[in-house]
């Protein structure tokens, strides 16, 4: 059973979601946590949705939503930090429910934004062709004109969302201090977790992954898989490859 709900949100406002539910028990009920990548949506064009379905019936519960200036929500320019704020308004809300037993799931930027909110209790995580370095992702040029555009007061830069209106990106987006150091985080990493990409990304490179996977602690449980034949914005069979690696992952850590 799924459900439209709204998630507030700790400064003000609140957050466009929906959760999908087994109908059991919160208190035994392991729930998964989905976060979007940048200039996406709750519904990542229809892969969470899916997602969240088959994990239903593989006995979890799921909630997506859309972060701070995306999806449905009120458009405000987007930062690391008000999207980990999110996360933690979204898991704030769980433990509200009862649910003990919780995990996060991030797709490209929402996989910086899991990994840098480092909630403590979390069962596992999972990564989605995670944009860990998306600093280097932004051309220089790109930086200069988001500092000019902030140094002149100028109004925000639109990026275009699928079926939402534009996002919005100004120099706080690469000013974010959260968004420098992201081996910082990946080496105090405590919690299971596994990466799952695409051998054909060139959004974010296999060597890429390797090198964030290699700052992992070698104490840590964690696995990375390498999906033959796919890109970033995998679909269809490649879909249901990452899928199935995450129940595999998420039976690991939530069926003991």
């Amino acid at each position: 059973m799924l459900k439209k709900i709204q998630v507030s949100r700790s400064i003000d406002g609140f957050l466009h979601a929906t959760i999908y539910t087994t109908e059991r028990d919160p208190s035994i009920t392991p729930i998964v946590i989905l976060c979007h990548g940048f200039t996406g949506d709750q519904t990542e064009w229809g892969r969470f949705e899916k997602t969240a379905t088959v994990l239903n019936q593989n006995g979890y519960d799921a909630i997506t939503f859309d972060f701070s200036g995306s999806g449905k929500n009120i458009r405000e320019p987007i930062t690391l930090s008000k999207q980990s704020q999110d996360l933690k308004d979204i898991y704030n809300y769980l433990k509200e429910k009862g649910y003990v037993k919780i995990n996060i799931l991030g797709l490209s930027f929402g996989g910086l934004t899991a990994l840098v909110t480092q909630i403590p209790d979390i069962a596992s995580y999972i990564f989605w062709a995670p944009a860990f370095y998306i600093f280097r992702l932004i051309p220089k040029f790109h930086k200069f004109l988001l500092k000019l555009a902030y140094i002149f007061k100028r109004p925000p830069i639109k990026r275009e969302s699928l079926n939402n209106h534009p996002v919005l990106m100004d120099y706080t987006f690469i000013s974010d201090k959260k968004m420098k150091n992201p081996n910082k985080y990946l080496e105090n990493m405590e919690v299971p977790s596994i990466i799952i990409h695409g051998n054909k990304d060139t959004t974010i490179y296999p060597k890429v992954i390797i090198e964030a996977f290699q700052h992992m602690p070698a104490k840590l449980k964690k696995k990375r898989v390498e999906i033959e034949g796919t890109g970033h914005n995998f679909d269809g069979k490649y879909l249901d490859l990452f899928i199935e690696h995450s129940i595999n992952w998420l039976n690991e850590w939530n069926k003991k």
